[in-house]
């Protein structure tokens, strides 16, 4: 096979192209793999055997040349050769023949029969020490491809002094040319391994993908099912599950729960913005109509302006919300992280909520454990402490104290809003109480609340990667804590 190597192709090039498709990768991978080994196995095989059958060869020429070695006596003095040429016809014949020489210095012995045919032409003499052989590639007298044995030796009972005899024997390969046919079954053997290798590997790798195209068609029905409106709620897990392709039904299903929660959230808040709206427009409408048939009844004409201004007012607080909600959403938002003072933060924020809430500095109570900086993006800051103070001071009981803690936990610093509440909210309360618009008085008896305030915290702490948890208390008290970022080690 190592004849054929420089014609094979490289098995292991890189593919140009990128895979079409899973089975595709598989199939060229697995046969990649096997074509490696069976390569290996192949050319190990190929290689052991081609040198075993060229040792036998070898040693065959050395038998042959031992026997011709052993026929060369000396006798009285002189040296006599009984060749047997009817045990030796090998030296005869003239299709793949055999030859041999025989020197003693640079005389010639003698010559075998065949080589009457070629008279100019000597075979290489040896120039080897006593006693040792060698076998190398030639190419014989008659053109053909052969292999020769040279060697040196003393005849039987020579005396010391004899002078050396020099034997050379040339032997055609043609009889090597079965390696050829050797290869050509290993190579066709390597071929129709790989042939089958990839067969098999298409088969599996189709058997083993049923579940996956299965899922792909299970796709397919629930597109052409929702298209055509029917209610497909989850995809339906089979009799016999596949655990590779089970994980990605759950992701699927997972998906479409969230999807619909998205949709059913997009449906209530397009649903409470319309109510929000419809009612303080309705208002302004029938005070309107009212004061357009009943223009000189001073009961409604006094308040007419008035009472305008303050349905104008709650439109505008409405829009003012669901802008802070969208900025405070998108991902375009601008955050700068700066070294804050908690003091000052705090401050700020009791001055703007002054006016709706007089009795605020009595009700306020702030603590600051082990910190006075953290570092933040001042608006979040000021709107997340903004929107739970307004929420803690409307919702807790008139005279209660609401009290807001600053603490530190390694390297974190944390907010937490305490007030008194009575009403003990349930778990699915807890769960939707940062939806925007979502309010616990599920009536809206309340004028100037929205639902958007906790809102409006949840995405600035998402945007911010912050933590927004909700606790309620044994002794009827509610708290809000946010894990903020890192704490300003500088003093102030």
């Amino acid at each position: 096979m190592r004849r054929f190597i420089s014609s094979l192709p490289y098995i292991g090039k890189r593919y140009q192209n990128s895979m079409a498709s899973i089975q595709s990768n598989l199939v060229n991978s697995v046969s990649l793999i096997f074509g490696a080994i069976l390569l290996v196995v192949f050319l190990s095989v190929d290689t052991g055997m081609d040198h075993w059958v060229e040792e036998q060869f070898d040693a065959a020429m050395v038998n042959r040349a031992n026997y011709l070695k052993s026929q060369v006596t000396l006798e009285d003095g002189q040296l006599v050769m009984s060749f047997d040429k009817q045990v030796m016809p090998q030296y005869q014949k003239e299709k793949h023949p055999q030859f041999f020489q025989l020197w003693q210095e640079d005389n010639t012995l003698i010559r075998s029969e065949n080589l009457k045919r070629f008279p100019d032409r000597n075979l290489i003499r040896s120039t080897l020490p006593v006693g040792k052989d060698r076998v190398f590639p030639i190419t014989m007298p008659n053109g053909e491809e052969g292999r020769a044995l040279i060697s040196t030796f003393l005849p039987k009972n020579a005396p010391t002094g004899t002078k050396p005899l020099h034997l050379t024997v040339y032997e055609s390969a043609h009889s090597l040319d079965v390696l050829w046919i050797v290869d050509i079954l290993l190579v066709s053997s390597f071929l129709i391994a790989m042939a089958l290798v990839r067969y098999i590997t298409n088969l599996l790798i189709l058997k083993g993908l049923a579940p996956l195209v299965k899922l792909n068609e299970e796709l397919k029905q629930f597109s052409e099912l929702k298209q055509s409106g029917a209610y497909v709620s989850h995809f339906v897990q089979p009799a016999r599950p596949v655990k590779e392709i089970e994980p990605i039904r759950n992701e699927l299903n997972a998906f479409i729960d969230a999807n619909s929660q998205l949709v059913a959230n997009e449906k209530r808040i397009t649903s409470d913005i319309a109510h929000e709206l419809k009612t303080p427009i309705a208002e302004i409408l029938a005070l309107s109509e009212i004061h357009l048939l009943y223009p000189d009844d001073e009961r409604i004409s006094k308040t007419y302006p008035d009472d305008i201004l303050h349905i104008a007012q709650r439109m505008k607080a409405i829009v003012e919300n669901l802008l802070l909600l969208q900025r405070a959403s998108s991902p375009s938002l601008t955050l700068t992280q700066e070294p804050i003072c908690l003091a000052d933060l705090t401050n700020r924020v009791q001055l703007a909520l002054q006016f709706k809430y007089p009795q605020l500095q009595q009700r306020l109570k702030v603590h600051y454990q082990a910190m006075e900086r953290i570092v933040a993006d001042s608006f979040v800051m000021e709107t997340i402490l903004t929107n739970l103070l307004d929420n803690a001071l409307f919702y807790s009981p008139a005279e209660s104290e609401v009290e807001v803690l600053w603490y530190q936990e390694g390297q974190r610093a944390f907010l937490r809003v305490t007030n008194p509440h009575h009403v003990k909210l349930t778990e699915d309360q807890l769960t939707n109480i940062t939806q925007p618009l979502y309010q616990v008085d599920s009536s809206r008896t309340s004028n100037q609340r929205f639902g958007l305030g906790l809102s409006i915290v949840n995405n600035l702490c998402q945007q911010c990667h912050y933590t927004l948890s909700f606790a309620q208390q044994a002794n009827h008290c509610f708290s809000v804590t946010v894990m903020l970022g890192k704490v300003a080690n500088r003093p102030l």
